[in-house]
This record gives structure tokens, C-alpha cells and sequence, in this order.
């Protein structure tokens, strides 16, 4: 598999913070709020300034004054996944679907967290039943992708990428990850008509660079290949260990099907 990328929690929701804040900020009432809806708000607006534990303290205020709220295990689920909290994160995502099952971002969102334990089937089960309320998710879609992928899935994983970009043409990741997966099915030209369709649709697409660079290497195209090298690195020099290993890697199994 090469360098894929999978998408993060639906934070969409986060949406009234600011206006909310200014209006508290205006009254005098940043420090006296009595719902928990208020709660919510403020947690929100503390979410989107950075201050992550304070939010949650937020909503599990909010969670204290009304115990059926599901913005706030939404929210808060949220921002535990952010923090690399994935137990608590599922724990409040279970409880949205308690309240609410027809809620897609929830399954979204605990498929999310389940795939970063990587706990791959329950995470397709959670976009699929995401997919199921939401028929044209394509975040979901994508996201049961990679997770499909990463089982060994590929032509189901090349499935879900395909109705992704159906539904969204301009998905430069799911044209990056339908990309590795068609590199694994041994579709190299295709692979890297992927790949070069992802920078088009994001110049400072470092992954997408290395993923043809890869493929690239595959095809014997040494020059072609160094050359995306290059530029995956001016763009993200953090990938320089990994795409070291992967290039030694690439040059092993060229050798051997030479």
C-alpha cells in the first residue's frame, strides 16, 4: 500500500461557536451560563480557539445538566478523537446512537475512531451503516475504502473510491488512494493517471508526489521518479524516513520481477 490518507471526524457541526461567543462576551455572561445547551455553545467556542480541555469540560457540563443532549457526546466525542482519546471518543458515539440512530456523522465518526485502533471491520460496519442513512457520504464511502483496503479488499476498496469520486469529482485523496490501490493490483498506468489527477486537483499534495514517485520507480522511470521524490520532500520533509523505507522497498520488488 502506498502513502494513503484517511479522512478525519466530521466536525461540520461546529458551526454557530463564534456568534455565539461574541453575543456572551457582549453580555457580560462568558462566565454564568445555566443550560446545557449553553454549555454546548461555549464548548464549541472554546474548541475552535485551540483550547481542547476546556471544551470537553464544557460538555461534560452540559452532559451533567441534561444527560440526553446528544450535541454534547457529539461534540465531545469530537474533540476526544482530536486528542488521541479513541475509548472515550467511541463511548460517546455509542451514546449518540443511543439517542439518535438515524444520525450518520456518529457512525461516520466512531468508524473514524475504530479505524485508528485499527479495528478495520467494525469501522466498515460503521460506515456502512453511515452510507446506509447518507447515501451520497462520500467521505463515508471513502473512509470504507482505505478501511477495505487495508483488509486486503481491493476491489471493494476500488469500489467505494469510485462512488466517492462519482459523488465528489474533485476528491483529489480518494484519486490518491484508488491510485495505491490499483498500484497493488499490479494497473501501474492507471495507478499513476490517479496520482497525477490528485496534484492537479492539489499542487501541495506531498503524498500524491510520493505515491507516483513510487510507481514511477515500478515503471523504470528513475528520472520521473526522483523527480516527484523531490518534491514530495520541498513539500513535507517529515516524510523523508518513511519514503526512504518505501523506496528501498520499491526497488526490492522491482528486482524481483526483473
Amino acid at each position: 500500500m502506498g502513502f494513503v490518507v484517511f479522512a478525519g471526524v466530521a466536525t461540520h457541526r461546529l458551526c454557530w461557536s463564534l456568534v455565539f461567543l461574541l453575543a456572551l462576551i457582549a453580555t457580560g455572561q462568558t462566565q454564568t451560563i445555566r443550560s446545557a445547551e449553553g454549555y454546548v455553545k461555549r464548548g464549541v467556542a472554546r474548541y475552535e480557539r485551540g483550547n481542547l480541555n476546556e471544551a470537553i469540560d464544557d460538555f461534560s457540563k452540559a452532559i451533567e445538566v441534561n444527560p440526553r443532549l446528544v450535541a454534547a457526546y457529539y461534540h465531545r466525542g469530537t474533540v476526544r478523537v482530536i486528542k488521541g482519546d479513541l475509548d472515550g471518543a467511541i463511548n460517546d458515539y455509542d451514546r449518540v446512537i443511543e439517542i439518535n440512530p438515524r444520525g450518520a456523522a456518529a457512525y461516520y465518526n466512531r468508524g473514524v475512531a475504530r479505524f485508528a485502533k485499527w479495528e478495520f471491520d467494525e469501522a466498515i460496519r460503521d460506515f456502512t451503516s453511515a452510507i446506509k442513512i447518507k447515501p451520497r457520504y462520500a467521505e463515508a464511502y471513502y473512509n470504507r475504502g482505505v478501511a477495505k483496503h487495508a483488509t486486503g479488499e481491493i476491489d471493494e476498496a476500488l469500489a467505494d473510491f469510485n462512488t466517492a469520486l462519482r459523488i465528489n469529482p474533485r476528491y483529489a485523496e480518494a484519486y490518491n488512494n484508488r491510485g495505491a490501490a490499483r498500484q497493488d493490483k499490479g494497473d501501474l498506468n492507471a495507478a499513476v493517471a490517479d496520482f497525477s489527477t490528485a496534484i492537479k486537483l492539489d499542487r501541495e499534495y506531498a503524498g500524491a508526489y510520493a505515491n507516483r514517485g513510487l510507481a514511477h520507480l515500478l515503471q523504470g522511470r528513475d528520472k520521473d521518479a526522483e523527480r516527484d521524490f523531490e518534491q514530495c520532500l520541498r513539500l513535507n520533509k517529515e516524510l523523508w524516513h518513511e519514503l526512504k523505507e518505501r523506496i528501498e522497498k520499491t526497488k526490492i520488488l522491482r528486482a524481483a520481477k526483473q
